[in-house]
């Protein structure tokens, strides 16, 4: 029996950006570990057949950072971006399938990174994203270091173009000043439909965006629809009357995910599937009348529907019945010519990291005829991963919660155990069946050390429906902390955790709940605060997401003196009541939720001489990715609670 070490767990590889080849025969993905060695890290593409008749086989070499697939129509080329010319910058690339070396597409001298591809249904014509090249007298002010940065004045907008395989040549179908942020094909190869931003900010996804479309053959582009937010998963139905897109019902970030179809002649959307009791995770195209596949968070578990484009109708895919043990990452879905349905996914279990699997099966029936095609982590065979439980328990106004525990196999029946509450992001996250463990998810790398991991989803997050969903907004450590806090007591009647050994910890938004929790209550005795807010007004000041951060806090900063929600949602301004000690955690380039939160909460703290201790990682975003500083963090999450749990 081995033990698992950290080095182990940010080697993980998972595969993800699963793509079926248009006869469903294979299956192409991109294989990258959960961290990087360098400043752009890598990744490789492997193909492998979907009846198991081979094993996997690596198509790129993994020295620079290849990814997003895409198979030519007939199958006999991979498209893919790569940036094994210059590091940090994605170009475009095909590869012959039964051998040859990749060929760069386009444009040779281009310096502007490819966003978005794909090939068009004839295979002739790739679209693809890009911003705009240098002028010379961009590249003479950057030289010079003549570089004042004034808003709005060189916004790097994407244009859409469009890539000949014949002669190679590029042309620019939009290149207005607005900002192509998703497009799709119709079905005929004659047009093409997209989505634009205001600006290449995402700070534009709370403002209008539009739906439009424009014929190859020349002609204006028609607007579509205008839609008062942000716009996913472009997708058009197979007899190209109608085009299908993911948003949010109440046209908030902070919001449940629904679809909704539009005419692609242009009109008023309508509301077809999800924020009910579920919410829609990431829509795909059946190539098949007016449906689309549909894949669904409902509570726990995780389901793929066919959805009906005229009636709203939802008849489950995958899997063939109520299953909460599994999930199922990046995912591909076909319809094939004689009506059979392929789904490839990254499936995962609690003990097992995710594979690639696939199911197939007549068109009309839920698939259930299932395969796993690789075999990536050998390394981790012996490694006694601890089996998770669905947690269930009622929030203190009556609504129904789930969750997951994680207990160690060597604690005896009813033996109290050090617990620590993992908090999930987002809050419009949450956690779920799968393999819970990575540089940011702690839970079985604490499970494995001896302590019982739970794991509750609050009011706030995902798959419970738009009003679960909209009750964090302008509340965030109101009634969502009542839930975390109600997990907590049963977990305590039902004699699992410790009260007197209790930690709590989390990253993003669970890091604001460990931050938040340790200012209202003494009963955790360690806090960890990942990656979390400490002032909501601030937020709305400095944060990329500025609208999102206000939806909730509720007020911003200027709007006067009256309005100061956002201070009493704020970990910092009750930072004085705090007796637990906290570790901070921070990326230094967070622009999501800047460093500023922690430093100041850590100031704060050191102010009231409550014990602190903060780590901030050079070089990092809102997620750590850099191995040395994984390594660190995994580590020193475990010494923490080790510290103050267990003295």
């Amino acid at each position: 029996m081995s033990e698992l070490n950290a080095e182990q767990i940010v080697d993980l590889t998972t595969p993800g950006e699963l793509q079926l080849s248009a006869d469903g025969a294979r299956v192409a993905y991109v294989l990258q570990a959960g961290s990087k060695k360098d400043e752009h890290g890598a990744s490789s593409l492997w193909v492998v057949p979907t009846d198991g008749s081979a094993p996997t086989r690596q198509f790129t070499s993994g020295e620079a950072k290849d990814s997003s697939p895409g198979w030519s129509p007939d199958g006999r080329q991979l498209a893919f971006l790569s940036d094994r010319a210059k590091r940090g910058t994605a170009q475009l690339y095909a590869l012959p399938v039964d051998g040859g070396e990749a060929r760069l597409l386009g444009d040779k001298e281009s310096k502007q990174a490819v966003k978005q591809f794909a090939w068009s249904p004839g295979g002739g014509l790739i679209a693809f994203s890009s911003a705009d090249e240098q002028t010379e007298d961009e590249e003479r002010r950057e030289k010079e270091r003549d570089d004042v940065n004034v808003y709005g004045e060189r916004f790097k907008y994407a244009r859409l173009r469009l890539l000949s395989l014949a002669s190679n040549e590029v042309t620019t179908l939009v290149s207005q000043e607005r900002h192509v942020a998703d497009f799709a094909w119709h079905p005929q190869g004659t047009e093409l439909a997209y989505v634009t931003w205001q600006t290449p900010e995402l700070e534009s996804l709370a403002h209008e965006q539009v739906i439009e479309r424009i014929p190859l053959a020349g002609g204006e582009a028609q607007v579509v629809c205008r839609w008062p937010g942000s716009v996913g998963d472009l997708t058009w139905s197979e007899d190209g009357k109608l085009l299908f897109f993911m948003s949010s019902a109440s046209h908030k970030a902070q919001s449940s995910q629904v679809v909704y179809c539009v005419a692609a002649e242009g009109g008023e959307p309508r509301r077809l599937a999800g924020g009910e009791t579920n919410c829609a995770l990431q829509l795909f195209p059946l190539h098949y009348q007016q449906q689309v596949a549909l894949s669904v968070a409902e509570g726990l578990s995780q389901q793929l529907y066919r959805l009906d484009g005229q009636s709203g109708e939802l008849s489950r895919i995958f899997p063939a019945t109520e299953q909460e043990e599994i999930a199922f990452g990046s995912t591909d879905v076909r319809r094939l010519e004689d009506g059979r349905i392929v789904l490839a996914m990254a499936r995962a279990t609690s003990t097992q990291p995710a594979e690639v699997w696939v199911a197939t099966g007549n068109a009309g029936e839920p698939l259930s005829d299932m395969r796993q095609l690789s075999a990536h982590h050998q390394e981790l065979a012996g490694i006694p991963f601890v089996e998770q439980e669905a947690f269930y328990w009622t929030a203190p106004d009556g609504w129904k919660l789930d969750g997951l525990l994680l207990r160690p196999a060597t604690a005896s029946e009813g033996q109290r155990l050090p617990t620590v509450v993992l908090v999930h992001g987002g809050p419009y996250g949450r956690w779920r069946a799968g393999f819970n463990l990575s540089w940011g998810n702690w839970a079985q790398w604490l499970a494995l050390a001896g302590y019982a991991v739970l794991m509750p989803n609050p009011r706030g997050g995902s798959g419970h429906g738009e009003e679960f969903a909209a009750a964090a907004l302008g509340d965030v450590g109101g009634a969502d902390y009542g839930d975390v806090m109600a997990a907590v007591d049963a977990a305590i009647e039902r004699g699992i955790a410790d009260p007197e050994r209790l930690g709590i910890g989390g990253w993003s938004q669970g890091g604001f709940m460990s931050a938040w929790a340790v200012t209202q209550t003494s009963r955790f005795k360690a806090a960890i605060m990942g990656a979390g807010v400490s002032d909501w007004g601030l937020m709305v000041q400095t944060s990329d997401l500025p609208a999102f951060e206000q939806e909730l806090g509720a007020t911003a900063p200027w709007d006067g003196l009256a309005a100061q929600r956002h201070r009493e949602l704020s970990p910092i301004t009750f930072a004085s009541q705090v007796k637990t000690p906290v570790l901070i955690l921070h990326g230094e380039n967070d622009a999501r939720v800047p460093v500023s939160q922690a430093i100041g909460f850590h100031r704060a703290l050191r102010h009231y001489q409550v014990p602190a201790e903060m780590a901030l990682y050079p070089r990092e975003p809102h997620g750590i990715s850099e191995r040395a500083h994984q390594l660190d963090l995994l580590y020193r999450v475990r010494r923490w609670y080790d510290r103050w749990l267990r003295a």
